[in-house]
């Protein structure tokens, strides 16, 4: 068993951001992070500057340093809490490279950012004509739980949250861009996530218009049997608390030992899969 660690309160914050609006973004982040009962709240994906930025991302991707990222982390330290909150992040490594990230705030500052590492390209979607996908996972600890960071589209790619289960994680985070077409796959993927993995996940996604796209919210914390802890409306904003305690986990995984009984050498055939065919794609 744990030791006593005690339940951890979340918020999924579902509000109306503004596209190319950052002041107003930061003001909603502030808000939240300044009265919320919560330990750690989560925000939708590209929330601080929203989604459809076309060619303006280039001058609104900020570097960790960003005076917008410092005030934030003020306020985390002020009151003593962490977010996950989406953003366009300008690759310091690599100049002119921009990732559609997920940064991880604490009282203590910065834990990291994770990189998209599915972008987009169909329907709508434009993805890889601005964005660079990340290659690395972001696994944070959050009083005394393992949390897992992804965005949006890599919801549909179960390696991925296989890949965190067996690292440990206890919760995965999915912040989100989907707009209302997309709105059934979701809401049957995350739960299929949680109960094949047998984690906590939460999904926080974008509320309202953004250019031409609705997004309709839907915010979810999934427990590790599939069950609805908390659930937000559609097309409305909401502030969707929900709490998760490590020991209902521990519960879980004895009763359905998934992660106990993963056979690690279909992983292993699979990256096998995979570089092959990419050795055969670059030819």
């Amino acid at each position: 068993m744990s030791p006593n660690i005690d339940p951890l309160k979340i918020e999924i914050v579902q509000k109306r951001h503004r596209r190319f609006d950052i002041e107003h973004n930061l003001n909603i982040i502030k808000e939240s992070i300044s009265t919320s009962s919560a330990r750690l709240l989560v925000f939708p994906e590209m929330f601080l500057t929203g989604y459809t930025l076309g060619d303006d991302v280039h001058k609104l991707a900020m570097e960790l340093d960003s005076p917008y990222l410092v005030t934030i982390t003020e306020y985390c330290k002020k009151h003593d809490k962490f977010i996950i909150l989406g953003f366009p992040e300008r690759s310091v490594k690599t100049k002119g490279q921009i990732h559609n990230s997920a940064i991880v705030i604490g009282p203590d500052g910065i834990l990291g950012t994770y990189k998209k590492m599915h972008l987009v390209d169909f329907g709508p979607f434009e993805e890889w004509g601005y964005f660079t996908p990340g290659n690395d996972l972001l696994m944070v600890e959050i009083d005394g739980y393992k949390v897992g960071v992804m965005i949006c589209y890599d919801l549909f790619f179960p390696e991925l949250t296989k890949l965190y289960a067996l690292k440990g994680a206890d919760l995965v985070v999915n912040i989100s861009a989907s707009p209302s077409l997309t709105r059934k796959f979701f809401e049957k993927v995350m739960v299929a996530r949680a109960i094949e993995n047998t984690i906590f996940f939460v999904y926080s996604n974008l509320v309202g218009m953004d250019s031409r796209m609705d997004f309709w919210g839907g915010g979810a914390l999934i427990g590790p049997t599939g069950s609805l802890i908390s659930k937000g409306p559609t097309f409305e904003e909401a502030s969707i608390l929900g709490e998760i305690d490590i020991h209902s986990l521990e519960l879980s995984r004895k009763h359905r030992p998934t992660i106990r009984d993963t056979n690690i050498s279909l992983l292993e055939e699979l990256a096998r899969v995979g570089i092959s065919e990419k050795n055969r794609s670059d030819q």
